[in-house]
């Protein structure tokens, strides 16, 4: 019989928390309905869970961790202060205090939230990625000689296709240079401009820590998009559920793959993990000529806000 645990499940709160705050009316709610589904999994399986909402205090886990005394975190934690861009820091803690906890570690966080450092990571082991280009804030924008059109223009750190929409897709010159304008100014960020592959879109979840198990093979489809038109997994495409409807925007089990593909992106995302130090998903795009380029993602979609799912095409 496997051992039953004691869980604190952590997630972000909106607002300073107290320790033992009730969120037992949130978790009713649509947009918390993450949080509720692991809790209720959680007691399904026979283990105990407690919650902790996280806001601008980390003390409050270490408090609890004292009156709790739980087996492991359950980490659903993407950002503090209500920037997510201290996720790697909360994870940090956790390892700093030899706590056991689930999902990526604050390397491979951190890693990825750059999309220019990761591509240059996997070229370098030989994992293909589209030829990049980062373009710095107050640095000219010029024509990126090395780059052929289309172009796909957005920031360089940002998660969840935070910034990234049709007009993301540059077919000349002066549409470079508006959007990588655009992105400096409203986002306030370095850009980052990559060759646009043509391709369908497969997603691979993977679990463990030595024994690894690989899920299967998920797919983006876009049924309405017109033939001529770019297929990319912009901001609307994720999270706007009228807008998916409206393009046919559907997320299944892929079909049609051949099982020596199959293996091959499998053991492709295997490296990518050992690379990394990850434990949740990436992406591929898979192309006409049956070429791999990986797109790794650190975070699973978990958020109720803003729905950390981090792609980073490479």
């Amino acid at each position: 019989m496997k051992k039953k645990l004691k869980v604190l499940v952590l997630f972000d709160g909106t607002s300073p928390t107290t320790l033992d705050q009730d969120f037992s009316k949130e978790l009713k709610t649509k947009d918390w309905k993450t949080e509720a589904d692991v809790m209720a999994a959680l007691g399904k399986l026979g283990h105990s869970a407690e919650h902790l909402a996280i806001y601008d205090d980390v003390d409050l886990v270490r408090q609890k961790m004292e009156s709790c005394a739980p087996d492991v975190l359950f980490n659903l934690v993407e950002q503090f202060k209500n920037r997510t861009g201290f996720d790697q820091n909360i994870v940090s803690f956790f390892e700093m205090q030899d706590l056991p906890f689930t999902g990526c570690g604050s390397t491979g966080l951190t890693l990825c939230k750059h999309k220019g450092i990761s591509k240059k990571i996997l070229h370098y082991h030989r994992i293909h990625v589209p030829n990049f280009l980062v373009i710095p804030r107050g640095q000219r924008i010029t024509r990126p000689k090395q780059l052929k059109f289309p172009i796909l223009v957005k920031p360089v750190k940002e998660e969840a296709s935070y910034g990234i929409s049709q007009a993301s897709f540059v077919q000349n010159e002066e549409q470079f240079r508006e959007r990588v304008a655009f992105i400096h100014e409203k986002y306030n960020s370095d850009a980052i401009a990559e060759e646009y592959i043509e391709g369908r879109e497969l997603y691979v979840s993977l679990m463990g820590n030595v024994r690894l198990t690989v899920f299967p093979i998920r797919e983006l489809v876009f049924r309405e998009v017109p033939p001529d038109e770019p297929k990319i997994a912009t901001y609307k495409a994720k999270w706007d559920e009228e807008y998916r409807k409206r393009w046919g925007l559907e997320n299944h089990f892929a079909e049609d793959l051949d099982s020596a593909l199959v293996s091959k992106i499998q053991d492709t995302w295997a490296t990518r993990v050992s690379i990394f130090d990850s434990r949740q998903r990436t992406s591929f795009i898979l192309l006409r000529r049956i070429q791999i380029r990986s797109s790794q993602t650190m975070k699973i979609s978990h958020s109720r806000r803003q729905r950390q799912a981090c792609r980073i095409r490479t």
